[in-house]
């Protein structure tokens, strides 16, 4: 049925989840978060189990009860919440832990399963990342085939996780290995041995990552026709564009982590392609797409493979781009207090060059920093968040050294579909945005929540950054006006 023959007042897609009983793995993740409250926002359903695992001594009641708490799910009737039963348990865990009594509440009340608990670093060991990505879903499906009234289980994969192919349509690839034998190996191999061999073990396959979630798409793929079942592949997941709060991110660990260093003057130096196209999707968009799929599946059930991207022709922007309109943001709307340094420094995809400028402009000033603290009776702090932020720019190089086509023709068949109310409710194109006010909306919901910088302190902040931006030109003109001295002394008085 085509969308001029839907009323424009008729919310198909949230009909579809109307009444419904729903699981929902990864539910404390950033795109799970967002999936609840987006689900008891806007839709009407019966009820949502939440897979929840107990962490750093909290109960996985507690952790419901802190996660409620969190600003994402401000805006929610707190009637909603009791929507919420928590089911402990985890994924790394043999059975996900989770009791048979649970697993029995699961098999006869659950019709919707999103599978979207995964590690997302890429400096995983192999072990662990194919006993949570790879391991875990083969375990959902065991229980998505126990359930009685399923109607469809969605797996939430990644558009990078078979990296060698330069296009990558909505389609089933064939696995780096086969996932039962990874798996069975798991059970006997010694992890020194394990280690050992595993960049053998990976191939083509960039890290772990990559590696364990193309298998688990494998699994998932050869229970086609057992179950009812999806692939959803975002790309790379950014902050939200304006639901349920604009701005809004999990960690640092992304590259909300590289604006946020460079803007407190840390981060000196980017290795990434700057003219290669960044595919960057923002989180509500994906949970908005997860939806509109699921509406989709069940309506036709003519495609199990969405590529989750943000096609070229929406947004066509290079990381250099990108990189200069957040300059902009920061250093004329949104400074944030506490600066390190002028925010700057070099962006190269030239790795040693990177490394000469990490060396020379973050660690170097770092030391000298923390010893000065050291010496004042305070604990080092600068080098211990050179190491996070260098860690978190190491996983992001991956993205952005190279480049992908995604292919989009499936999701965007199903946004023609879509009538003016689920547009305006489930928006996944990028018509009407504005980049720079979106960095903005960003910059301030880190500010906020991340820093706790209140907004009185933003008229000091941009005070800062003007002085800091002369010194910055003073120190830079006295080190070029010192190299020429001494380079004149060293080549022209020798000449003469």
């Amino acid at each position: 049925m085509s969308s001029d023959a839907v009323p424009d007042d008729i919310d198909r897609i949230a009909n579809t989840f109307k009444c419904k009983t729903i699981f929902i793995s990864g539910a404390t993740g950033f795109l799970g978060k967002l999936l609840i409250e987006k689900l008891l926002r806007i839709t009407e359903v019966k009820k949502l189990y939440l897979l929840i695992r107990e962490k750093k001594g909290k109960t996985s009641d507690q952790r419901l009860k802190d996660l409620f708490n969190h600003v994402v799910f401000s805006k929610l009737d707190p009637k909603s919440l009791k929507k919420c039963q928590i089911i402990s348990g985890d994924v790394s865990q043999e059975n996900l832990g989770i009791s048979e009594h649970d697993r029995q509440i699961i098999a006869n009340e659950a019709e919707l399963i999103f599978h979207s608990a995964a590690t997302t670093r890429f400096d995983d060991t192999l072990k662990y990342a194919v006993t949570v990505n790879t391991r875990g879903t083969k375990y959902m499906l065991d229980l998505a085939k126990q359930c009685k009234k399923l109607q469809l289980f969605v797996h939430v994969s990644t558009a990078y996780a078979f990296p060698h192919v330069a296009e990558l349509e909505e389609k089933p690839y064939p696995p780096p290995a086969d996932p039962n034998e990874v798996l069975n190996g798991l059970s006997w191999i010694k992890d020194d041995a394990l280690e050992k061999f595993s960049k053998k073990i990976l191939g083509d396959c960039p890290n772990t990552y990559t590696f364990s979630k193309a298998l688990a798409e494998d699994l998932v793929n050869k229970e086609q026709g057992k179950i009812p079942a999806i692939i959803l592949r975002p790309a790379v997941v950014i902050p939200t564009l304006t639901e349920p709060i604009p701005g809004f991110f999990n960690n640092l660990h992304s590259p909300m982590g590289i604006f946020i260093g460079a803007g407190k003057g840390v981060i000196r130096s980017m290795y990434m392609d700057s003219k290669s196209y960044a595919n960057l999707i923002p989180a509500d968009a994906t949970v908005n797409g997860m939806l509109i799929c699921v509406w989709d599946y069940l309506t036709r059930r003519k495609q199990n493979v969405f590529n989750l991207c943000v096609p070229l022709e929406d947004v066509k922007l290079n990381w250099e781009e990108i990189i200069e309109m957040g300059k902009e943001v920061i250093y004329n709307r949104i400074p944030f207090n506490g600066i390190m340094w002028y925010p700057g420094g070099v962006m190269t995809k030239n790795k040693l060059w990177h490394y000469f400028n990490f060396i020379l402009f973050q660690i170097f000033p770092a030391l000298l920093i923390d010893a000065f603290l050291v010496c004042l009776g305070y604990p080092p702090v600068l080098i211990k968040v050179n190491q996070k932020l260098h860690k978190g720019q190491e996983m992001f190089e991956f993205y952005t050294t190279k480049a992908w086509n995604f292919k989009t023709d499936f999701v965007l068949s199903v946004r023609r579909r879509m009538n003016s109310k689920e547009k305006s409710n489930y928006k996944v194109d990028a018509e009407g945005i504005d980049i720079p006010k979106y960095l903005e909306k960003c910059m301030l919901y880190s500010r906020r929540e991340i820093f706790k910088e209140t907004d009185d302190m933003l008229p000091a902040a941009k005070r800062n950054m003007k002085i800091l931006f002369v010194v910055d030109r003073i120190i830079k003109i006295t080190f070029f006006v010192a190299v020429f001295y001494y380079l004149y002394k060293l080549i022209f008085l020798k000449i003469f």
